[in-house]
């Protein structure tokens, strides 16, 4: 039912264009999947003034995977942490 209506409401797609419809795994020898397209269409609709001024660089890269693994863990700790210590005093009650 969804692609029916994204075909038919989405796309305009009737009887006479839609014999004409063919779904396609490569284009020129390349892959192509709908998050692929759907990327390509995206980037294509960025305003010159928005994208961004520069990249990450490798070392802030790295820092922020490191952060985020740490407070990944730090959380795990911290839950570990506390469901013992409030389970260790039901037990005792």
């Amino acid at each position: 039912m969804y692609h029916w209506t994204l075909l038919e409401r989405g796309y305009s797609m009737t009887d006479d264009n839609l014999k004409n419809f063919q779904i396609v795994k490569t284009i020129d020898g390349n892959e192509i999947g709908w998050t692929l397209g759907y990327m390509i269409n995206q980037t294509n609709a960025l305003q010159a003034d928005k994208l961004p001024g520069r990249l990450l660089t490798r070392n802030e890269f790295g820092g922020l995977i490191f952060l985020c693994v740490f407070f990944l863990l730090l959380s795990i700790i911290v839950s570990i942490l506390t469901r013992s210590h409030f389970t260790g005093r039901q037990s005792f009650e």
